[in-house]
């Protein structure tokens, strides 16, 4: 599957080099929790992309939930999951050292790690998009991050996470997703909102149905301690397919200081609860223990 993964992304970005033309752009982000590298084809050669830089949060979502049908782009992302990496290294070469990084039901490794369930993935998405190319903001016509888009997603990996074990287990996610950036001079702003269903080839891990909804604001001429201004707020919200038992539930929020030496530099320190229910294993998986109540820690440090 890996080699899968890789060839698939090489023989992508290969068509993008040789077909410039359709390549609308590509992007990165590197991040302690979610590191992606992505590419953007246009579907729709004959129009250009909105611009939406002086429509309103509303406007923005009213206007992308409208043109759904109206597809005019095509996305190709690998991600990888670093600290879900970390705590996977971390309990292999250390199993003496992990049982050791726990005071009574604690453990600061699944505080660490919790909430992300797969090393790695591969998607697709297609749906709407449009872009904010705000004078203030750019001095080229690369967009970078400045878009938002919705669509339908399909996520593949072949690895799933359970206290910081890795089992084999091809899994898919079929996903509704509405997501955005807007970074400006003074104000970035991120937002998502996703339902979905994800299957399972090992009979371990229940097949599930999910909703989640994420938003974040950061303001770098406002102060810190101002909770509107520089936070963000994450929900998740998961059931068994059949039967619609709860199988976990994330709560978050995440406070944010923007470091005076860099423009857009940001340390985040993201606190919150992760409950999961027995009905989100069976078997073997379900005899070996669920940790039902988790704290979830997640320092971050963002450019």
């Amino acid at each position: 599957m890996k080699l899968l993964f890789t060839s698939l992304l090489a023989f992508v970005f290969l068509n993008a080099i040789l077909n410039a033309e359709e390549l609308v752009e590509y992007d990165y982000e590197l991040d302690a929790y979610y590191s992606n590298i992505s590419a953007f084809i246009d579907l729709d050669k004959e129009h250009e992309i909105e611009n939406a830089s002086q429509k309103s949060e509303v406007e923005i979502y009213s206007n992308l939930m409208i043109n759904t049908l109206k597809p005019n782009i095509f996305l190709v992302e690998a991600a990888i999951h670093p600290m879900s990496i970390f705590g996977l290294y971390f309990r292999k070469n250390n199993e003496e050292l992990y049982s050791d990084a726990k005071l009574q039901d604690f453990s600061l490794v699944k505080a660490l790690t919790a909430g992300f369930e797969e090393p790695y993935a591969f998607s697709f998405f297609v749906g709407r998009m449009i872009v904010f190319k705000n004078a203030e903001s750019f001095d080229d016509e690369r967009v970078g991050k400045n878009r938002a888009y919705i669509g339908y997603l399909v996520s593949v990996g072949d690895q799933t996470i359970k206290n910081n074990l890795a089992y084999y287990n091809k899994w898919i996610n079929l996903e509704y997703k509405l997501k955005g950036t807007r970074e400006q001079e003074k104000r970035d702003l991120d937002w998502s909102f996703r339902v979905g269903y994800k299957a399972n080839t090992n009979e371990g891990f229940v097949d599930t149905i999910y909703v989640g909804a994420r938003r974040s604001s950061t303001d770098y001429k406002k102060s810190s301690w101002l909770l509107l201004y520089n936070s963000a707020f994450n929900v998740m919200l998961e059931s068994s397919a059949q039967g619609f038992w709860l199988t976990s539930a994330e709560m978050t929020i995440e406070k944010k200081f923007p470091i005076s030496w860099s423009s857009k530099a940001v340390l985040g320190i993201e606190i919150g609860y992760l409950y999961t229910s027995t009905e989100k294993y069976r078997g073997d998986l379900r005899e070996g223990g669920v940790d039902n109540h988790q704290l979830i820690l997640r320092p971050n440090l963002k450019f």
